[in-house]
């Protein structure tokens, strides 16, 4: 769909983007002696797809670099991280260069959204709950808010896109159920927020609060577990 719409500017972000998160994933490879893999496509893609057309290339490579270097290799790589790559660029890029922003999308590309969601929940690799709980919140929030036609405001904005290929990333999102719930509560209702305070579409910013607190809410449901077996059976 992006594409479609603007088919020059959308390509041009997506090469860049590859071939910078390409080239740091070779390098920290070649430097910890692993094999090299192509799993930072996606990461390039979700940053890609969430970019305005017309973003200065060197603001796209320095954002991109300080969220994959930052952001997941310092950790030991993809799958060792706490927050999503995608997310830290998003967000470095808004910080260090405000004029920049991100994509706020449509509702085309939030019903694009909606076969990959579909195809990622059926296969497991995301958890529903985390969408459904999102979708949710925002609605919720959006009311207490008194954002005009919450239910409309799902597709407002990049929001759709956003939690499918960012919030619901199972390496950075809740990994408990009941976690999930109070996760995409959170990642909904902080965005209708930041809607409501005029501050934009703050989803990319809501994910990262949710997700900074993600480990301490597994935390939490686990030790609720821990201590509801206790009770049960000494």
């Amino acid at each position: 769909m992006a594409l479609y719409q603007r088919p020059a500017a959308a390509a041009s972000l997506l090469v860049l983007s590859a071939a910078i998160v390409l080239a740091w994933h070779a390098l920290f490879a070649w430097w910890r002696g692993r094999a090299f893999t192509l799993d930072g496509l996606v990461t390039a893609a979700a940053f890609a797809l969430m970019l305005p057309a017309g973003s200065a290339a060197w603001q796209v490579a320095i954002a991109l670099s300080f969220g994959v270097v930052v952001g997941e290799q310092i950790f030991g790589g993809r799958g060792r991280n706490f927050l999503n790559s995608s997310v830290i660029a998003l967000a470095f890029l808004i910080f260090s260069f405000p004029a920049a922003g991100y994509d706020r999308g449509g509702p085309e590309l939030a019903l694009a959204s909606l076969p990959g969601a579909v195809l990622l929940i059926a296969s497991g690799l995301i958890s529903w709950r985390v969408v459904a709980a999102a979708a949710a919140g925002f609605v919720a929030a959006a009311f207490a808010f008194g954002l005009a036609d919450p239910f409309a405001g799902l597709l407002a904005g990049s929001f759709a896109f956003a939690v499918v290929f960012l919030a619901c990333d199972p390496v950075t999102a809740a990994s408990t159920n009941p976690g999930r719930w109070l996760y995409g509560l959170i990642v909904g209702g902080l965005t209708a927020l930041g809607r409501a305070s005029d501050a934009g579409d703050g989803t990319v910013f809501a994910i990262l609060i949710a997700s900074m607190f993600a480990p301490l809410i597994d935390q939490a449901v686990i030790q609720i577990n821990v201590v509801g077996r206790r009770r049960r059976y000494g």
